[in-house]
């Protein structure tokens, strides 16, 4: 069972990761699971956090490792002019995986514009977060906000 089967959870659909390498161990798959938090992650969960309503990308059964992106917060701070009201990125997004599984998303996304100048998880919350504004109906409202586009490309469940 997938870690994130233990908790209550929508999917709300894949972004692709066009890396050479595989994510998991002999699973070929690009695609990477987006996930709402329907509960809040327990302290004692050690492959990822977050609260309800957080969206939580990867972490599932053979999946790529997870990325916590803070919900509204991450979408507030990528669609707002004013970055001063932000304390820290921490509060925003933390990553769950291993120097290897970054290398493997890094070289997957400098395919479709990451450059290495720019923190991998900077990169990924922004893009997910308008990804979100872009495709999922729940944060359009956010879309009056901002001109900018993600670059990730997104593929829905159904």
């Amino acid at each position: 069972m997938a870690a994130i089967d233990q908790y209550q959870h929508l999917h709300l659909g894949f972004i692709e990761c066009p890396s050479t390498a595989n994510f998991g161990f002999n699973n070929p798959t690009r695609k990477i699971a987006i996930y709402e938090l329907l509960e809040s992650i327990p302290n004692t969960e050690q492959n990822f956090d977050g609260k309800v309503g957080d969206i939580i990308l990867g972490g599932g059964s053979g999946e790529a490792p997870a990325f916590r992106i803070a919900i509204p917060e991450s979408i507030q701070f990528w669609t707002q002019e004013n970055y001063d009201d932000w304390e820290s990125y921490h509060d925003l997004f933390k990553a769950f995986w291993t120097p290897t599984e970054s290398y493997i998303l890094c070289e997957g996304y400098t395919k479709i514009g990451w450059i290495a100048d720019n923190q991998i998880e900077n990169w990924l919350a922004e893009n997910l977060s308008l990804l979100l504004i872009e495709h999922i109906d729940k944060y359009s409202n956010y879309k009056t906000h901002t001109k900018l586009k993600s670059k990730l490309t997104y593929s829905s469940t159904k």
